[in-house]
């Protein structure tokens, strides 16, 4: 089979280079291509009306098979875009032998087991471990959703509200999957096709990248890499997101025991001067630290009957997270769900135990806004 060309042209038309398809050494390459250069995965042609950008999470991110245990598989990579929707990336090369639906089962595995372990502190933290080109996390944040020019305190609230759209996309199952390899083969292709038309939430994609070196070329000066997304199918207009709630709306989903406690929640709130943040299925508590120019949330509330408690802004110098956690995992209540989150659900035993843990973790609030520099420290 003869191999595809490339040509490179001056200004004047008068000199070429020729440039040959050639595959990748090992997988590897192509997956160090895509951490250098996120763009390989073509937004422009995903979205041509909105194109994506990408912010990397991790590269080769963990995933558990189960709620207690360590990581069972490694995700290739995992990207977030501008809206927040989690993008999970796989590279293959085409020299791979794997049955495609080896593959394609391969990734829906991820896709479903991050969808239900994962939490958004847990991507947070990942994201912030992932080195950048000299910029922290929120500022890599801020140019993804284009507003660098905010003033400090709506950056922070801008940062806040981009990762409250993360956990709402993990909660509602909204994810991309994308399978990228340097020849994307027929049955893959359509295998792709098929599942981005039948799942309403989730958007399977296949990108080609294709690496064009000059033949016989030994120490690679130049090398053209060609990006190029295939096997979509055309889809109607995504709905619009849905509205916030409010108080009303919100405990109205919840059940009658839930309803009672979430009333406390936000009664209380309403007392302390704590700020109330609504979404399309939860809300959260924020509570400004001294002398800071941002609100940190500490507590989630979710419809119909799921309660969290985020430790990050609750730290102070006196008292470390291990001593906090396990404090709150006494109460019987509690299970982990991310480094920083304990969770659990409003219905049998927990409702007799829930009030005397809320007044617990209050009685911490006051104690962590004390404490700005440690609190600030723990949430960067």
């Amino acid at each position: 089979m003869s191999k595809a060309k490339i040509f490179l042209i001056d200004d004047a038309g008068k000199y070429a280079k020729e440039m040959v398809e050639t595959p990748y050494e090992v997988e590897e390459v192509l997956q160090r291509l895509l951490v250098s250069h996120p763009d390989l995965l073509p937004g422009d042609q995903i979205d041509p009306e909105s194109p994506r950008r990408w912010l990397l999470v991790k590269q080769e991110m963990g995933v558990p098979g189960e709620a207690d245990e360590s990581d069972r598989w490694s995700l290739d990579h995992l990207f977030l875009d501008q809206d927040g929707i989690p993008t999970f990336v796989e590279c293959k090369r085409a020299s791979d032998t794997r049955n495609r639906r080896e593959v394609v089962a391969q990734m829906l595995d991820y896709a479903a087991n991050g969808i239900t372990y994962w939490s958004v502190d847990r991507l947070r933290q990942a994201a912030a471990q992932t080195p950048r080109d000299e910029l922290s996390l929120d500022e890599a944040i801020l140019k993804l959703v284009k507003k660098e020019d905010l003033g400090q305190e709506d950056k922070t609230i801008e940062i806040e509200n981009y990762w409250k759209r993360v956990e709402m996309n993990l909660h509602t199952g909204k994810v991309r999957l994308i399978f990228v390899a340097d020849d994307i083969p027929r049955e893959l292709r359509r295998l792709v096709e098929f599942l981005n038309e039948k799942m309403a939430d989730v958007e399977v994609l296949a990108v080609e990248v294709k690496q064009f070196l000059q033949e016989g070329q030994e120490k690679k000066e130049l090398r053209a890499i060609v990006p190029r997304l295939i096997g979509t199918t055309k889809s109607p207009p995504p709905p619009p997101p849905p509205e916030p709630l409010d108080r009303e709306k919100f405990l109205a989903k919840c059940t009658p025991e839930a309803a009672r406690f979430f009333g406390v929640v936000l009664d209380s709130a309403n007392k302390k001067g704590y700020s109330v943040s609504w979404g399309a299925f939860s809300f959260s508590i924020r509570a400004r630290l001294a002398n800071e120019n941002r609100d940190a949330s500490f507590l989630y509330c979710w419809h119909p009957n799921r309660f969290e408690v985020y430790l990050a802004p609750l730290l102070c110098p006196e008292q470390e997270s291990s001593i906090f956690r396990q404090e709150l995992l006494a109460f019987s209540i509690f299970r982990q769900a991310g480094k920083f989150t304990l969770r659990t659900t409003l219905e049998g035993e927990v409702l007799s135990r829930i009030a005397q843990a809320y007044d617990h973790i209050l009685s911490r609030v006051d104690e962590a806004i004390k404490y700005p520099k440690a609190s600030e420290e723990v949430i960067k």
